[in-house]
């Protein structure tokens, strides 16, 4: 292996993450560095652009440290005549990261998030509402002093956990597990403080769904005054007064806030699943607990019950979301996030999402061009697939045609 792999010069300028460089173009990698103020002041070795995409490939290469995760990025991309290279250790890629920030990573996913589905691609709409799905997760990071002070932790009861945590909560679409938005905090923050900063991208048109953690007046009064429509599950101590009984069973109830007038009109949907099991002695049937959503669609013949019960199972849109990050994109491993200061973790995380939303474009179009549902089109495979073009000069560019 040569040794004199660098990233610098024209060099740097044709470093590129193969397929992923469909979603993250030079042009618009340039315009978030533009719009983040992180364009250099003179030439450097490790220029501004070249760091951001090195930051999105330390997602695609997770067990790898920074040299060989550059090495992976150049190592294929053809040479020009007389092109050689000073190494760029470790070392002086940690000072790049750090001069480049969080801000060109978190305005380069404010560009590729978003919806991606339409209208015939499956499990995307349901009676002309688009469906999302709204939950967290939780990742540890480095227990540096600066981490520990800015990300406190979980505690089982009776000692808090080995790691200062993140929380992250992600608003997606159902059909396709493409993000529309994401934020995180310390593990201090709730699920519904850290809803409240997704709710402005939310409209007329949706139908959101969340988990029983989400439901309070105040959070769900917000969400309904965006003109979205609202399907989430309550747990058993919610308290909701009967107001009317439907004829289909459901029934209309309020969340009341703390004044007689706060009130929200929300129907009310109770189902138990039944798992029937064929057995040597016959059939036995298991009822599961007892599931209460409420939601604000309230007339019966235009969001029948049993239509809204089987889309709730869609809400575990966001559990595979989280398992192609932690465990695909992760590669399985249990170990913390990179990084020691909360600004690199910032950059991180950003950039986790950036790659995560790129392999989603990716499917996207895959499954449209074969006429197949986007959770068919393997995330795994598709992570394998850009890793095996990492490193080339991709599309093929006339220079590196002509050496091949």
């Amino acid at each position: 292996m040569p040794n004199d792999h660098v990233a610098g010069g024209s060099y740097a300028e044709r470093v590129r993450l193969g397929l992923l460089t469909r979603t993250f173009t030079p042009e618009l990698v340039d315009l978030a560095v533009e719009e983040a103020g992180a364009r250099e002041e003179r030439t450097r070795s490790l220029p501004s652009t070249l760091m951001v995409y090195f930051t999105l490939a330390m997602w695609l290469f997770t067990g790898q440290g920074y040299a060989l995760v550059l090495r992976e990025m150049v190592e294929n991309i053809p040479r020009r005549a007389g092109e050689r290279w000073r190494a760029a250790n470790a070392g002086s890629l940690a000072v790049a990261r750090r001069r480049l920030g969080q801000a060109p990573l978190r305005l380069l996913f404010d560009k590729v998030a978003g919806a991606c589905g339409t209208a015939a691609t499956p499990g995307t709409f349901w009676r002309g509402m688009r469906l999302l799905s709204m939950d967290g997760t939780l990742l540890d990071v480095p227990d540096s002093d600066a981490n520990a002070a800015a990300y406190t932790r979980s505690s089982n009861g009776s000692r808090p956990a080995p790691y200062p945590q993140v929380r992250l909560l992600a608003l997606a679409e159902c059909g396709t597990l493409s993000l529309l938005g994401a934020v995180f905090d310390s593990f201090a923050v709730g699920e519904r403080t850290l809803a409240r900063r997704l709710l402005p991208l939310l409209k007329p048109g949706v139908l959101l769904m969340a988990d029983r953690g989400f439901p309070a007046y105040g959070l769900c009064t917000t969400a309904a005054a965006t003109g979205a429509q609202l399907l989430w599950r309550v747990s058993e101590s919610f308290h909701l007064p009967l107001v009317e009984v439907l004829p289909d069973g459901t029934y209309l109830s309020e969340l009341r806030g703390r004044r007689k007038s706060e009130r929200l009109p929300v129907r009310v949907i109770e189902y138990t699943i039944t798992t029937t099991t064929l057995g040597q002695d016959g059939c036995t049937e298991d009822a599961s607990e007892l599931f209460c959503l409420i939601t604000t669609l309230l007339d019966p013949a235009q969001a029948p019950a049993g239509e809204l019960a089987e889309l709730y199972a869609a809400r575990w849109t966001s559990e595979t979301i989280y398992k192609n990050i932690k465990i695909e994109q992760r590669g399985g491993r249990t170990a913390t996030l990179r990084s020691n200061s909360p600004s690199l973790i910032e950059q991180e995380l950003w950039a986790m999402l950036c790659v995560y939303q790129a392999l989603r474009h990716l499917t996207a179009d895959t499954a449209h061009r074969v006429g197949l549902p986007v959770t068919h089109i393997s995330f795994k495979h598709a992570l394998a697939a850009v890793r095996r073009t990492v490193g080339t000069d991709f599309p093929p560019s006339e220079t590196g045609r002509q050496a091949r």
